[in-house]
């Protein structure tokens, strides 16, 4: 059976002229993210990564295998995965975003209000997009984790109301 490819960063800019880079990872810190480190592939190759420093949302980070910035500049875009087997056992309450995709999401009231089909992230979290008639997006964040039942692809949602 062939493993599965897990992403969990993206190179999005090139940083200075020595071969740095600005990377968005996808974990929920910058610890897991590195908990990985002898597992990162990109294009199909094994990648060191190591972290220089923060900017902003991202990290910029070097690697062995980049040396300068037309280098870097080839990698823009490019993902950092790693093989879905590596992945340690999981905590009961800890889930991916490909084990939402597909989940039924329910109001309190146990109304289906659709299947999650996509996970976005516009710069302010991740957001759920819905396939059924639902007009609006739900924030993952809004998602309580209480809720969550991945073995039945289902979750509750309960709306929060700010006054």
């Amino acid at each position: 059976m062939k493993s599965k490819k897990i992403v969990i960063g993206k190179i999005i800019a090139t940083h200075g002229v020595k071969g740095l880079f600005k990377l968005n990872i996808y974990t929920k810190s910058e610890k897991d993210f590195f908990f990985y480190k002898k597992y990162f592939m990109i294009k199909n190759n094994h990648t060191e990564i190591k972290k220089e420093f923060s900017k902003g949302s991202s990290i910029v980070c070097s690697s062995n295998n980049i040396k300068n910035k037309d280098q870097a500049i080839i990698l823009v875009g490019e993902e950092v995965w790693i093989h879905e087997k590596e992945i340690k056992n999981k905590k009961l309450k800890e889930y991916y975003h490909k084990d939402l995709i597909n989940c039924t999401i329910y109001d309190e009231m146990k109304k289906s209000l659709g299947k999650i089909k996509a996970i976005h992230n516009f710069g302010a979290g991740d957001v759920l997009e819905l396939d059924g008639k639902y007009q609006y997006m739900i924030r993952l964040a809004d998602i309580d984790d209480d809720y969550v039942d991945i073995r039945k692809k289902a979750i509750i949602y309960k709306k929060k109301y700010y006054l």
